[in-house]
């Protein structure tokens, strides 16, 4: 007997569908557009809801169960992340915008950006620091990377507005077929 296993996704077609989305999309050409796209109601209520969080993390849950609940330091490196990451984007942006020539330093909003990256990023590496001190290495690492990976995809979701519900619809494959030959 021979077996034979064929399977056709589909991938080219569903890569095409998703650069033809990605063509779509208008680049950003002033750091005001991104500061519109953080001032958001949407993005603020991530932001309250992230600076909420990490404050009774580090007041409330830290001193009592920081030392015993790798969630604690890792959870407070992770939200802290998410927002240092939408900043450094930013940041990131408004730099590029200034070497072409468009000076981004001259408006206050990459400034705050700047602060808000320098913020993040000390408390984010304080409390990374805390965690591998107090717990494995092996234990710390996959949490974090799993805590801080999800809550930047969700902070992307909701500062860029990215339409999860469209990439199901451009992104499937036109056909799916498994056959087996015996």
């Amino acid at each position: 007997m021979k077996y034979e296993l064929k399977y056709n996704s589909g991938l080219s077609s569903s890569i095409k569908k998703l650069e033809e989305y990605i063509k779509q999309e208008s680049p950003i050409t002033s750091v005001q557009e991104i500061w519109a796209m953080a001032t958001q109601p949407a993005f603020l209520l991530y932001l309250g809801s992230v600076i909420v969080l990490v404050v009774l993390l580090i007041l409330y849950f830290a001193p009592r169960c920081g030392h015993t609940n790798v969630l604690v330091f890792t959870g407070i490196c992770s939200l802290m992340g998410s927002l240092s990451v939408m900043s450094v984007k930013a940041l990131g942006i408004a730099l590029k915008l200034t070497f072409e020539g468009k000076n981004q330093l001259v408006y206050l909003e990459t400034w705050f950006f700047m602060s808000i990256v320098a913020t993040c990023v000390i408390i984010q590496m304080n409390y990374l620091n805390k965690a591998l001190d107090t717990f494995n290495t092996a234990v710390v690492s996959p949490i974090y990377f799993v805590m801080f990976t999800s809550l930047t995809i969700i902070a992307s979701v909701i500062m860029f507005k990215v339409s999860m519900h469209l990439y199901p619809l451009h992104c499937l494959p036109d056909s799916s077929v498994v056959t087996v030959k015996l």
